[in-house]
């Protein structure tokens, strides 16, 4: 699995962070304000899911996101102000309730001190990721991400989004890299298949929100395990024997 590779590439939301959960509260509240009325939170995130697919060849996917919500919502507000309403609302839960999942902090401690180089290429903006860098004091406290991460590709990086492997291609070519050199840790089937086109090994770590998408994203990766404590497991007894 690990044999034979320098870099790691990790994806964020969902893979190293729980996150997912507090964009659904997000979007709820944003709904609600945009006069959508009352949703179901659990409804949230695979619309959300479902629109990013669909508007991933947006110039600005999320920009589109906003502009489909408001059409849904019935709201007069152009996309731009939807999308800084919808920043407004995240910040203080991006700030105070993002945590690691669970193993990821120990995962990333044991991987660097085992001389790999890694660091994160996300859909996430950069405004979000410099909350997470620079504010959250949960990731902070546990594994600061300026301590472990040695590249950081946001949405801003790249023109196209995932299944396409534009991101892992500027991972790529800003390290010097080849596929062989690389393998890569998501949660999604679009990760995975990011992966997949991109022709670098994958190991996929279960979330629920991929849940629906499980038994596809098992048959694409090549490794898979229902967290990062399976994975450090995996990868100790690889290296350590």
């Amino acid at each position: 699995m690990l044999k034979g590779k320098k870099y790691i590439i990790c994806d964020l939301d969902g893979t190293l962070i729980d996150s997912l959960s507090v964009w659904d509260s997000v979007d709820t509240a944003l709904i609600e304000a945009l006069g959508g009325g009352a949703v179901a939170q659990a409804e949230v995130g695979p619309q959300r899911e479902r629109l990013l697919r669909e508007l991933r060849a947006e110039a600005n996917p999320y920009l589109a996101y906003c502009r489909e919500l408001g059409r849904l919502c019935g709201s007069p507000l152009p996309p731009e102000e939807i999308l800084a309403l919808r920043d407004r609302i995240a910040e203080h839960k991006l700030t105070c309730e993002v945590r690691y999942k669970d193993g990821a902090a120990d995962a990333v401690r044991w991987l660097r001190a085992r001389d790999f180089v890694l660091g994160i290429a996300t859909t996430t903006r950069r405004r979000n990721m410099e909350i997470y860098r620079e504010r959250n004091k949960n990731l902070r406290a546990e594994a600061p991400i300026d301590d472990w991460a040695a590249f950081l590709y946001t949405r801003e990086d790249v023109s196209a989004i995932k299944p396409d492997p534009e991101v892992h291609r500027k991972v790529m070519a800003g390290l010097g890299a080849a596929p062989e050199d690389c393998f890569i840790l998501e949660d999604s089937l679009s990760g995975v298949l990011a992966a997949k086109n991109a022709g670098i090994g994958c190991a996929a770590l279960y979330d629920s929100y991929s849940g629906a998408d499980w038994p596809e994203i098992v048959r694409t990766a090549p490794y898979h395990f229902q967290g990062w404590r399976d994975f450090l497991a995996a990868a100790q007894a690889e290296l350590d024997h």
